[in-house]
């Protein structure tokens, strides 16, 4: 009764009085007409507290009010508490609050823990909207760090909706500060069209507290069937949700009407501390089903898991400023154990980050860096057109501290064509550094890198090579730059063996092998920059180079191919010859500034190029260089101090009749140089340099003093 008598008075404290003029005829009271009477209006309670661990359903649940005046049993439990709300109709935001006595039997002392253990059914679905449940008003919940109010799912096995802790099927609802472990089904379910802009804020999903051990759920929130517009965690650290150590997915976000939902500001797969895995048995996160238009980030921490992030069969979803693979402060590894992330079958138009340092992911210490194409299923729709850019890839938050992801930091497969790696915009670019393998492999057609650092740091000076080549490209069709720097790969900058590969506008450099090797069939080179590529012919860390890989080196080689073009690049100072072309024909090489490399500028190898000769320069002159090459064959003249080709001059045909030339330059600076020339046959077939002869020096010049006659 003092309870009862207490919630009364509670309640006609807030009440509404309204005057109003009553112009009726003489009711039961006696009152006359146009006499004044007084209505007693009170304004419903919106607000309702849970005193009880007891999952009891024996109060009056048709309205806050009446369970307030009729709450039977130990108190208000909070089956009872949503299942008023639900009986509310439409109308003001209902909150749902907790004051339960630390006398009772669910509260553990030594945890600081209220343990709610519905069963045998779950607990009824949130259906009403615009309804918050709050873990954080429960008195004590301020003096520690981790929910208090704890949803154990070990009695529940009966569910219209599945064995979940808290469903939510309308609008506008807030869950906070509530840790949800042991549910059979899902910790959080968000379901249906209606359920549409809720929030899941401040709890632990899948973890004990304080102990912080895995008391699993299958999945730790599940967003499906057409719910939208859903935010998981926040901005801030208070709206940090903990969700690790469930058996199947963190988050799982399924259904091709399941759209413009956000999980940002969490930490998935770590422990509260973020100091160590508490994996998810699969993924961290998984997009499935065609979701679309979902945003993952930004300032999530996705590590210790399986899988990071896997985007199975989704288009248009976004992957932007996450920590993938590391703790939350960015530097120590705690990876996902086969990925960090995964856009695969079919997956299309996703974006894994941005252009803004905000956007920007760090995704380092995990099996592979990201991963397009095929995966589950044996042929599955290609993944086209996504784009992953603005991202560090195998190196810390800093980006010049090595990270690398143990995989490739890129592996695009053959099911993956049309995706870009970077972009025209320099803050587009991936730094894509200190991986196990390639940096970057792509198996699939008609991809692009664009603007990376490939083996290089954030600063573009810091030594991080990949330990296998920069990029393998062994899809055809695809194009390498402009602009992107592959530097300090322990194997070759770029390794091509797709055919009809388009490389242009790169700085190739520092290469432990070489530069460029071409094996596949039509590709273009030009315009980029190869230099000081070191030429090493020896095995890294026990793998054999020379069986398994190019087995050349120089600045540019070519083994076996047909109709490369190599034209208009500037290769210098390497360790090896500039260019080596070993067997294959039609290979052209054109245009280039070739100087200062070991050896030789251009080395044909194996009958390449039909073994056409280089030219005979007969004579030099001041102007002018005479020599015989091939009928009908261009021959480009170059300049140089050590018979390659640092200065291109020009170039002229060979006589149809004798294959006879002549070339006339100009310019005293030429007279320290050597001249030479290339041969180049009509079918494209190119030759090494000639044999360079010097510009003779300039005859004297005498001035002839006149006497001065004067008559």
């Amino acid at each position: 009764m003092t309870r009862q008598l207490s919630a009364r008075l509670t309640r006609y404290a807030v009440a509404l009085f309204i005057l109003f003029v009553s112009a009726a005829t003489p009711g039961r009271d006696g009152s006359r007409p146009g006499e004044w009477g007084v209505r007693v209006v009170h304004a419903a309670p919106t607000t309702i507290t849970v005193t009880t661990t007891q999952d009891e359903l024996d109060g009056d649940t048709s309205s806050f009010e009446n369970l307030i005046d009729n709450p039977g049993g130990a108190g208000i439990s909070l089956r009872e508490a949503i299942t008023a709300a639900n009986a509310m109709p439409p109308g003001p935001r209902l909150f749902i609050h907790f004051a339960i006595p630390d006398t009772d039997p669910g509260y553990e002392t030594g945890s600081t823990i209220w343990r709610i253990q519905p069963g045998p059914s779950a607990l009824p679905p949130l259906t009403r909207g615009n309804v918050s449940i709050d873990g954080t008003t429960q008195p004590g919940a301020s003096l520690v760090s981790h929910p208090v109010i704890l949803l154990d799912g070990t009695n529940v096995y009966e569910g219209d909706r599945g064995l979940n802790g808290l469903t939510i099927t309308s609008a506008g609802n807030v869950i906070r500060g509530i840790a949800l472990i042991l549910f059979w089904d899902a910790g959080v379910l968000i379901e249906g069209a209606d359920a549409s802009n809720n929030v899941v804020t401040g709890c632990a999903i899948g973890v004990l507290a304080p102990d912080g051990n895995s008391q699993p759920n299958y999945h730790g929130v599940d967003i499906r069937h057409g719910a939208r517009n859903n935010l998981i965690g926040g901005s801030t650290a208070a709206d940090r949700n903990i969700i690790s150590g469930n058996d199947y997915a963190g988050v799982r976000i399924d259904g091709s009407t399941t759209m413009s939902n956000t999980v940002a500001g969490n930490w998935i797969g770590v422990d509260a501390d973020g100091t160590r895995a508490l994996s998810n048995a699969y993924y961290g996160i998984v997009v499935s089903g065609g979701a679309q238009h979902n945003v993952i980030g930004e300032n999530n921490v996705i590590s210790g898991n399986t899988y990071g992030i896997m985007v199975m069969g989704a288009n248009n979803n976004r992957i932007i400023g996450n920590v993938i693979g590391l703790a939350p402060d960015g530097s120590s590894p705690i990876g996902n154990r086969e990925g960090g992330v995964f856009l695969v079958d079919g997956a299309s138009r996703n974006v894994v980050g941005g252009e803004a340092e905000t956007e920007r992911n760090i995704i380092s210490g995990n099996g592979y860096g990201v991963f397009v194409g095929q995966y589950y299923v044996a042929s599955p729709p290609i993944a086209r057109l996504n784009h992953i850019k603005g991202n560090y890839i195998g190196v810390d938050a800093s980006g010049i501290l090595p990270r690398g992801n143990v995989r490739q930091g890129l592996f695009l497969t053959e099911f993956a064509e049309s995706n870009i790696i970077g972009g025209d915009d320099r803050r587009a670019g991936n730094v894509v550094a200190y991986n196990g393998s390639s940096g970057i492999t792509i198996e699939g057609a008609a991809n692009r890198i664009a603007s990376n650092l490939i083996g290089a740091g954030a600063d573009d000076a810091t030594p991080l090579g990949n330990q296998r080549h920069g990029a393998l490209i062994i899809g055809d069709g695809n194009i390498v730059g402009p602009s992107n720097t592959f530097a300090f790969n322990q194997l070759s900058g770029l390794l091509i063996r797709g055919d009809h590969t388009f490389v242009h506008e790169n700085a190739i450099h520092h290469n432990a092998r070489s530069g460029i090797c071409v094996q596949g069939d039509g590709s273009t080179i030009v315009s980029n920059t190869v230099s000081l590529n070191q030429g090493m012919d020896i095995p890294w860390d026990d793998f054999d180079a020379q069986r398994d890989d190019c087995s050349l080196i120089g600045g540019i080689v070519l083994t076996g191919t047909l109709q490369t073009l190599i034209r208009s690049n500037t290769i210098r100072d390497n360790a090896a010859p500039g260019v080596i072309i070993s067997s294959g024909e039609r290979n052209r090489v054109s245009s280039n500034s070739i100087t200062t490399n070991a050896d030789s500028g251009i080395v044909l190898l194996n009958g390449a190029n039909r073994g056409i000769p280089a030219p005979t320069i007969l004579a030099v002159e001041q102007t002018e260089v005479r020599g015989v090459a091939c009928r009908n064959c261009r021959v480009e003249v170059f300049a140089d101090p050590n018979g390659q080709g640092r200065e291109f001059l020009g170039a002229v045909d060979a006589s149809s009749d004798d294959g006879t030339f002549s070339f006339a330059f100009s310019g005293s600076a030429l007279a320290t140089l050597q001249i030479t020339a290339t041969s180049t046959d009509a079918d494209g077939n190119t030759s090494a340099f000639a044999v360079g002869i010097g510009v003779p020096a300039p005859p004297p010049v005498y001035t002839l003093h006149l006497p001065l006659v004067v008559r």
